[in-house]
């Protein structure tokens, strides 16, 4: 199927904290996600962006006479730096094109991306937030195909601000609904003592591909940023017989809006819950620093506190850096490939050692007539039965069980 790639001009302002380089391949690489074709790039330094034209009026002039050049070809003109509503409404006029931020951005990639209902109310209430914050009224309530205007389902952006703030509260109850849902799913999960592990990373550094690996499953993954939004649960059964979940999550970017973290926080709640954490990077990207500084501060202003195991994805591929100071920090590590296979069996010794710090192996020595209940009891506590042995005497139960639920088989353990 051939997509019609929307022709963009990309104005990169470098400021002086700015990681040249960095920002400007994830630009293009979230462009190129979006169905967009760089047409035209123009950068400038700046100590502070101009409150009205963000670059000044003899740089916007210079930008317009570039897009005149081209016989008007460019569709939309994409400024790296987030734009405020009175500099949206003074580029627009006096580029006479449409003007969007990365942050619009990424937010048209999550309308792309969205499949689930979940999904999509997360995206429409994202871009709302967004819009409201940052737009000027009359240009509220534009909406299309291209980039900066797609919305993630079959409501469209509302005509006015008013009606954009009853949206809201319509969508933000709705979720909550959802959300809802999702916690007594996720307490049941927790009484049946089920270990849960959640892959979080930068976004493209291979977290789908390596769930698929594990899991076996088909989950949707592509070498592009943001190929899944929706999180994705799978038992894993271990080497020792022990069944645990793996979550799948949206992936993280440099400087993610706090909207967007809000938006999306039912679905990162899977991290903030789970019992450990496995951040996925790409070790090839000679920005594997960053992205694991990104992922980790992200982590933190969601408030998790489970462990975490750094996973040094892709390393089937030419390694750039390898010194990262893991054993420095103390953090523990390992150099996997999704692609291959490689190391897999590694990581999933790690995550087993993990596991078995919160489970314990016990023979238990039951009455007869007491069996058929102790087991019932066991499956309800999510306890891995890996042995059952009738004798004359009494049945002997070999099981792996939480050892929070010890209490209940106590006076069953044999030594």
């Amino acid at each position: 199927m051939n997509v019609k790639l929307e022709k963009v001009a990309l104005m990169y302002v470098e400021l002086p904290d700015s990681a040249v380089e960095q920002d400007l391949y994830e630009l293009t690489e979230l462009i190129h996600t979006a169905q967009g074709e760089i047409r035209l790039q123009c950068t400038q330094k700046r100590n502070s962006l101009d409150p009205n034209t963000v670059v000044g009026k003899g740089k916007i002039d210079e930008l317009k006479h570039a897009i005149e050049l081209l016989d008007d070809e460019i569709d939309v003109v994409i400024f790296s730096c987030p734009l405020n509503a009175t500099q949206r409404a003074v580029l627009t006029k006096q580029l006479d094109c449409d003007v969007i931020d990365k942050i619009d951005l990424i937010l048209d990639i999550f309308a792309l991306r969205a499949t689930s209902a979940e999904g999509k109310k997360q995206v429409e209430l994202a871009q709302l937030s967004y819009n409201l914050a940052t737009k000027p009224e009359g240009d509220f309530s534009r909406q299309g195909a291209g980039i900066g205007t797609r919305g993630p389902g079959e409501t469209k952006l509302e005509t006015n601000k008013r009606a954009a703030r009853e949206r809201i509260y319509r969508l933000k109850r709705e979720l909550k609904e959802i959300e809802q849902h999702r916690d007594l799913t996720r307490k049941q999960r927790t009484e049946n003592g089920l270990f849960t592990v959640a892959l979080v990373g930068y976004t493209n550094a291979g977290k789908s591909t390596l769930f698929n690996r594990l899991t076996r499953s088909d989950v949707y993954a592509d070498d592009r940023l943001f190929a899944t939004l929706d999180t994705t649960v799978r038992k894993v059964k271990l080497s020792n017989g022990v069944e645990i979940l793996l979550c799948d999550t949206v992936g993280f970017i440099k400087e993610l809006p706090h909207s967007l973290l809000e938006a999306f926080k039912s679905t990162l709640e899977e991290a903030t819950q789970a019992d450990l954490l496995l951040n996925v990077c790409d070790v090839s990207d000679e920005n594997v620093k960053k992205h694991i500084e990104v992922t980790e501060q992200t982590l933190a202003e969601l408030q998790t506190s489970a462990p975490l195991i750094r996973v040094y994805n892709k390393c089937d591929k030419i390694i750039k850096n390898e010194s990262l100071g893991d054993a420095a920090m103390n953090v523990s590590s390992v150099f996997i490939s999704a692609l291959t296979g490689k190391n897999l069996d590694v990581l999933m010794d790690m995550i087993q050692s993990y596991v078995m710090n919160k489970y314990a192996s016990l023979t238990l020595k039951v009455p007869h007539t007491e069996s058929a209940k102790l087991l019932s009891e066991l499956n309800k506590y999510g306890a891995q039965c890996q042995s059952v042995e009738y004798t004359d005497e009494c049945t002997f139960i070999r099981a792996v069980i939480a050892k929070k639920y010890i209490s209940v088989v106590a006076k069953y353990i044999s030594f």
